[in-house]
């Protein structure tokens, strides 16, 4: 017999995703931007990409906390989700604007983990 997702099963998953999604990528540009001013104040060039990949990881970590609490169960599977989520908009952006490198891979690693890590951090507050 084949098992497929029941619309409930669906929604269970796709509430805490979007609850989890939505507020990262607004986290993503109030880091970016945060950045941004602190590279305008005479931080060097060679840091902009450590502070790109820490804005990713805290967007990341946010996201996956926030889908964390809001399921309440598999932190660890809804915080990946987030984070692979993430990563698909900021491939996408990459892929547009004509930035898309090898330091993609590292973008990927660092949105997935930091989403795992939120959300199992997410799903460990809420007992």
């Amino acid at each position: 017999m084949e098992r497929t997702l029941n619309p409930p099963s669906l929604l269970r998953w796709l509430k805490p995703l979007l609850f989890g999604l939505i507020p990262a990528l607004g986290c993503a540009v109030l880091f970016t931007l945060l950045f941004t001013f602190l590279l305008t104040l005479g931080v060097p060039d060679g840091w902009i990409p450590f502070f790109a990949h820490c804005s990713v990881l805290l967007a990341a970590v946010a996201g996956g906390l926030l889908a964390g609490l809001k399921g309440r169960e598999q932190g660890l599977l809804l915080g990946c989700a987030v984070g692979i989520s993430l990563f698909a908009v900021h491939f996408l952006l990459m892929l547009f604007c004509g930035g898309l490198s090898l330091a993609c891979l590292t973008y990927a690693l660092v949105e997935v983990l930091g989403g795992a890590l939120g959300g199992i951090l997410g799903v460990n507050l809420r007992k």
